[in-house]
């Protein structure tokens, strides 16, 4: 890879993102899949690396030593560090496999060097399993997404050429540099500030920004505002030690369809289903729980309006209170269906992008202690993502079993994520081992749950309860699977 001088500043809800980092909780994606053997690993690590350096940024490190980082191009790339393969006996029970990917995902990523790893762990006598991660600062979810849906055989072929950033200007030298480059920015503030104004100096876009700002920081005042009544079972310190657990082979179609008959979107039977879990999980360490008993989680939202192939987080958060008190699976589907309604024509996603990218202009007390007061109002993080109906091959090697998991942030411990693919749902649970000793009680009973909603019966007296829900407008709607 050959050196340049070229750079692009870290913009602020990307900084934000890495100044969240903390030992023992790194703000790192990872994701989780099978490769259908025999599979030549030599070839697959080469033909994964060849795709993910398509994109600038994974050739790129941060270059903390001027005013604002800035993304620069790694001369020193080290292959060595960037890809691990890691060779498992041959009929090693799947929780070795488990056990080195729990110890992979507790670790931080070298801020040094560009900011991902891949690790190949083959088996003579079974798929390969490849385990990523990438910090957040590269992208959110949804991008890695359609990145890896770009990495895959078809998707290389047809993806089109991405095209490269323009570097950013260099500050001009000499004792006026600085005050050159200010004037500019302020007369480039200037011409946008003419082009919203229009030809006829209609104030109407300058108003319309006023009220979305206005309205931002009310939804980010209603989330400040908000008690930390989360169970305490979930909000202890954490260990820094994480266990990490996930499924992909639940049958879609059942799910949808229940969906369907029940006039209810999937995302509500999913978020029902693990209200239900936490439920059954928190009774395990009291007598019972008080039927209002909520238990609080972040949930990811799309604010893009591409496929996500520039990277880059475009995304916000949507608070949401599950049930976890309601004994009754209607009423705790009926509850969960009304409150995601609500939250699709919210305003709170798009204002805690806003508090993500003003954190990342703050100084650094300042911005954790924002990000801490954001992330202390709920205890995990679900993220829910579509990805392809079809299998995919990477290398020829068939994929399948993918799942990932999100970061928290602010002392969060939980993070869970669902994924749809090829007609199939993977549900995954990373957790701090302070909070959920045992990630894997959690999935059971999340899919004991959801067996009980496939079986539900819709009350007749309530049939349009639930389904004025499901069926309001969507201007910021959460993924659906």
């Amino acid at each position: 890879m050959t050196t340049s001088t070229t750079f692009e500043p870290v913009n602020a809800v990307d900084r934000a993102w890495l100044d969240m980092d903390e030992p023992h909780n790194p703000m790192v994606i990872s994701a989780v899949f099978q490769l259908e053997g025999p599979v030549d690993a030599a070839n697959l690590q080469k033909v994964m690396v060849e795709r993910l350096l398509r994109y600038p940024r994974f050739g790129q490190r941060i270059d903390y030593n001027r005013r604002q980082p800035v993304w620069v191009n790694d001369p020193e790339l080290d292959f060595r560090y960037h890809v691990h393969v890691r060779r498992l006996p041959d009929g090693a029970p799947e929780r070795e496999l488990r056990k080195a990917i729990s110890a992979e995902v507790s670790r931080e990523l070298d801020s040094c060097r560009p900011l991902w790893r891949l690790f190949l762990f083959p088996r003579s006598d079974g798929p390969v399993t490849v385990l990523f991660r990438a910090h957040h600062a590269l992208a959110d979810g949804l991008a890695l997404v359609t990145l890896l849906i770009d990495s895959t055989d078809a998707g290389f072929r047809r993806a089109p050429e991405l095209p490269l950033r323009p570097a950013a200007k260099p500050s001009r030298p000499g004792p006026l540099g600085g005050i050159i480059d200010r004037l500019e920015s302020v007369n480039d503030g200037l011409l946008s500030l003419s082009a919203m104004l229009g030809a006829d100096g209609d104030l109407g876009p300058v108003r319309r920004q006023y009220q979305e700002g206005r309205a931002a920081m009310a939804a980010v005042r209603r989330v400040l505002a908000l008690p930390d009544d989360n169970p305490p079972a979930l909000r202890k310190p954490l260990s820094g030690r994480r266990g990490v657990a996930w499924t992909g082979e639940l049958p879609l179609e059942p799910i949808r369809r229940q969906a369907r008959l029940l006039h209810v979107r999937v995302n509500d039977l999913l978020m029902a289903a693990l209200a239900g879990a936490f439920g059954r999980q928190l009774q395990h360490g009291s007598a019972s729980l008080a039927p209002e008993q909520g238990l609080r989680i972040s949930v990811p939202v799309n604010l893009r309006t591409g496929k996500g192939r520039d990277l880059g987080n475009r995304f916000g958060l949507v608070l949401l209170d599950l049930p976890v008190g309601e004994a009754d699976p209607w009423q705790r589907l009926n509850t969960v269906a009304q409150r995601m309604s609500v939250l699709k024509e919210s305003g709170e996603a798009r204002a805690i992008m806003l508090g993500l990218a003003a954190a990342g202009r703050l100084p650094m007390p300042l911005e954790r202690r924002l990000v801490n007061l954001i992330g202390s109002r709920s205890v995990a993080v679900v993220s829910s993502l579509p990805g392809p109906k079809r299998h995919v091959r990477i290398a020829g090697a068939r994929m399948r079993d993918l799942v990932f998991w999100p970061p928290q942030s602010g002392g969060i411990g939980l993070g869970l994520s669902f994924f749809s693919y090829a007609g199939q749902l993977s549900f995954g649970v990373s957790a701090d081992l302070a909070l959920l000793p045992n990630p894997r009680g959690l999935l059971d009973a999340f899919e004991m749950e959801l067996e009980r909603l496939l079986q539900l019966k819709r009350p007749a007296a309530t049939s349009s309860t639930v389904q004025a829900g499901a069926e309001a407008p969507q201007r910021m709607p959460l993924p659906e699977i």
